[in-house]
């Protein structure tokens, strides 16, 4: 079943799901590529790492620390108590809207404790995704092409993917194929590999062009994307679903677009 984040994240910088498309389609409509910011931006919490990566949000941060050339900030989250703030445990003083992310050519995506479920709102963005290689499987990973930026002449520090990375990612896509790019477990060689990407523009540029062309162009963020996936669910599961009695068998259907709208079966 999807992250609740395909449908909405009640954060004050995301929003309803299809507010989220209509702001970056905005976005990319005002912006080509070679006009966005240059600079690999990331805003996250740092302790929220994965036990495949413990250290992952913290490295990130030491090797952008003082930077000009990244846009990388840990969240500075408002603590203030509820009362005097309804929103104080939900915002942030250096948070980005999430379709501003978008402005930036270079997006850093950080998995979580497990997945992160922004991944799929970056996806979005004709921009380039640089990221470690993804450990948690979902709803949009089996669509993703990497180019390993340890295969770039001259990308960067070099580095070799581990078995269990060679095992869940086995190709390795060329430049003018992939729509992500996977750097460094330990982002040792980020600087190096957004150098090369600003180096060859029209590479940044495709590899940017088609995230975005597959997955909004393509349709799997699309409303009729979300109701075949939930109808599929709802089919496979009739299929093997087993009860006892007849208690339902005198029941009357009723369709999954009244049930999803919370439509009072009794009526």
């Amino acid at each position: 079943m999807p992250h609740f984040s395909f449908w909405g994240w009640p954060l004050p910088f995301v929003g309803a799901f299809p507010r989220v498309v209509a702001a970056v389609d905005a976005v990319e409509a005002s912006l080509t590529f070679r006009k966005k910011d240059p600079r690999p931006v990331w805003r996250g919490t740092a302790r929220f790492n994965s036990g495949h990566n413990p250290h992952l949000r913290q490295k990130l941060l030491e090797v952008t620390r003082g930077a000009a050339w990244a846009d990388v900030q840990a969240l500075a989250w408002n603590d203030r108590p509820a009362e005097a703030d309804p929103d104080g445990y939900h915002s942030a003083n250096n948070s980005l809207m999430i379709e501003d992310f978008c402005r930036y050519k270079y997006v850093l995506h950080t998995e979580g404790i497990t997945y992160s479920g922004r991944f799929q709102l970056l996806q979005m963005c004709g921009s380039v995704l640089l990221t470690p290689p993804i450990a948690w499987l979902q709803h949009t990973t089996h669509l993703v092409k990497p180019l390993f930026s340890c295969d770039l002449d001259g990308g960067g520090a070099p580095w070799s993917p581990l078995r269990e990375v060679e095992r869940g990612w086995p190709t390795r896509h060329k430049p003018e194929e992939a729509n992500i790019v996977f750097v460094s477990p330990d982002w040792s060689d980020l600087e190096g590999t957004v150098r090369w990407l600003e180096e060859h523009p029209d590479v940044a540029e495709g590899i940017a062009r088609r995230q975005r062309e597959l997955f909004v162009g393509g349709g799997y963020f699309s409303p009729a994307a979300e109701a075949c996936y939930w109808r599929a669910l709802i089919r496979g599961w009739s299929k093997v679903v087993r009860f006892e009695g007849d208690d339902w068998e005198q029941k009357e259907g009723i369709r999954w677009e009244l049930f999803s709208m919370g439509h009072d079966i009794n009526e």
